[in-house]
């Protein structure tokens, strides 16, 4: 039951960390255009605030980012945010939820045989 308790405390730390930094934040979410900061039209349109100097991992995975966004949209742009949404906040979180449950039942099962064989 501990194993299942800490992965769901893990769990919401990052759930935490978002609604606090979506809650605190200075400007209100836009899709539209800002020349002064990024907003989510960045998000969507490859941001054109990014250059080689000031963000030169940006720009080299660029490709990657393109790649992401194309594959999430399976062809067609009205089901870009359901697969979004089913990939980042589904999937991954169920995997890795899955595996840091197996990893801290492990380690108590491992604990467990070790004071056997003591």
């Amino acid at each position: 039951m501990r194993p299942l308790f800490f992965t769901f405390c893990l769990a919401a730390l990052p759930l935490l960390f978002g609604f606090w930094v979506n809650e605190t934040a200075s400007h209100p979410p836009t899709t539209a255009y800002v020349a002064t900061r990024c907003t989510r039209y960045c998000y969507a349109h490859a941001c054109p605030h990014a250059t080689a100097a000031n963000s030169p991992a940006y720009v080299r995975l660029r490709p990657l980012y393109r790649l992401t966004i194309a594959a999430l949209s399976l062809g067609g742009r009205g089901r870009y945010g359901l697969v979004n949404v089913v990939f980042y906040l589904l999937l991954v979180p169920a995997v890795l939820l899955w595996l840091t449950y197996s990893t801290l039942r492990n380690a108590r099962t491992l604990r467990q045989l070790k004071q056997r064989r003591a």
